[in-house]
Order: structure tokens, then sequence, then C-alpha cells
């Protein structure tokens, strides 16, 4: 009974969850709607990415914003590839930031290859305006810190100065636990995810176990944060275990995030 119950528990937590946020600023009008996409890991959601794909649609976001970790260096790519292919199909502008694991096989250029291929925008130490409706936002993005110290401070302080100061400014950075740094930039909303959720959550007394680079208990493990006068998400993550590890309590999600006029 006891392992049955622990099966099911395991098999609830490989189901794709929505999980919604709302931020409001000055620098928009109305409502401009996120999806965050985070630490897929090259992970099924479906055959064909149907389920992922389709809680995309249904919730019609006006960017795609994917933040390190889609793509990864053990599984291979033929998963994150559908997904590309599927939201370039649908038309969604789509941006990406590297993640950790996505260097660790040695093939970063040629997965920076097949994003570009498919539609989407690699960031790599830059800002990209991106026009919706009567909004113009900022989407800048960095390389996971993987790069070098140097390196990273290097691409963040030119996101920091390419970005037009007007208008509401996004990044994509792969690691929430560089926090102090982002905090120093001023950004507007800094969207990470890199802590799958800590890995085991106990609901309602511990937001997350463990988180690498983190360690126990970590801090920011999943969740809204506020970061100075910004705002940091980060996402649990796609993938539906870490290396074999199932997640407890604490399922692959796909983030909505309504930025709100105010």
């Amino acid at each position: 009974m006891l392992a049955g119950g622990l099966s099911a528990i395991i098999l609830r937590g490989r189901k794709l969850t929505v999980v919604k946020y709302k931020v409001e600023t000055h620098k928009i009008r109305g409502r401009i709607r996120l999806a965050l996409l985070t630490d897929l890991h090259s992970h099924s959601h479906g055959e064909g990415q149907e389920t992922l794909v389709n809680a995309i649609k249904k919730h019609n976001p006006d960017l795609v914003l994917m933040a390190g970790d889609i793509a990864d260096h053990i599984i291979p790519h033929d998963n994150t590839k559908t997904l590309l292919w599927k939201l370039s199909d649908s038309d969604y502008p789509c941006f990406y930031a590297s993640g950790n694991h996505e260097y660790k096989g040695g093939e970063i250029r040629l997965i920076k290859r097949f994003f570009r291929e498919l539609g989407v925008n690699v960031l790599e130490g830059e800002c990209k305006i991106a026009q919706k409706g009567q909004n113009s936002v900022n989407i800048c993005g960095v390389d996971d810190a993987v790069i070098g110290a140097k390196r990273f401070k290097q691409q963040l302080r030119r996101c920091y100065w390419q970005a037009d100061k007007n208008l509401f400014t996004i990044l994509l950075a792969h690691r929430p636990e560089k926090v102090e740094i982002y905090k120093q930039l001023k950004f507007d909303l800094i969207l990470t995810g890199h802590a799958h959720g800590g890995q085991v959550i106990i609901p309602r007394f511990i937001n997350g176990i463990y988180a690498i680079h983190q360690g126990l208990f970590p801090k920011y493990a999943g969740g809204l944060y506020s970061v100075g006068d910004g705002k940091m998400v980060v996402s649990r993550g796609l993938s539906k275990s870490t290396r074999g590890l199932p997640r407890l309590f604490n399922p692959p999600e796909l983030v909505i995030i309504d930025v709100y006029g105010v």
C-alpha cells in the first residue's frame, strides 16, 4: 500500500501544471502576457509535445521566453526540436538564453544554431525590442554563468547599457542565486529557472528541500520575489525528474506572467 501510494504521488508529480503570476508597471499600457519555459531538459509532455504546446496555446501569450536548459547534454534533442518547431508553426515570438546543461556536452553552438533555425531569438548578452500592440519591451538575455564570472558580468552590463530605460525591461538569466548581481542593474523583471523547485516540496511548510548552487532549503526555489525595485520569477521548470530522482509535490510547470500597466 505504501509503495503504491508513493508511486501515485510520483506519477501525479509528473503532470504538467500552469502557474500564474501578476506584475504591475507604469511602463506599459494594458497587459502583456508572457509564457516562461525553463529546464525542459529535452523531456516530453505528450506525443509531439502536444500537452505543453496546447497549454501554451490555451493561454495565448504575447511572447514565449526561455530561460535555459531547454535542451540537455545527455538526453537527445528530439523533444526540444519538436517543441521549437511547434512554437514556430504557431507564430509566437520566442526568445532564449542558455542554461548550464546546454554547455555541458560541448554542443552549445549546435544547440544555438538549431534554435535560430527554428525561429528563436538567441540572446547572448544583448537586448532586443519586442513590439506588441501599443507596447514596446526590452527582452535581454545572458548566457549561463558557466561561461565564467568575467564574461557573465560583461554580458549583464552590456544588457544594461543596451536597454532603453524608458521601456519595461525583462532579463532572461538561468540562475536565480545570482540575484545580488541582477539587483545592481535594476531590471524590471528577471526570469530564471535552474533550481527545479527545490526537488521536493512539503506543502504549506517547505518551498523546496535542495537546489544546486543554493544547497538545502533554497531561498529561490520557485515563485515570485521582489528584487530591489523589480521582480524575479523563478520557474520550477518543465523536467519530470532530475537525473532519475523524482520530484515530489513539485510538478513540472509552465509559467504564465501577466504584466499590467498601472
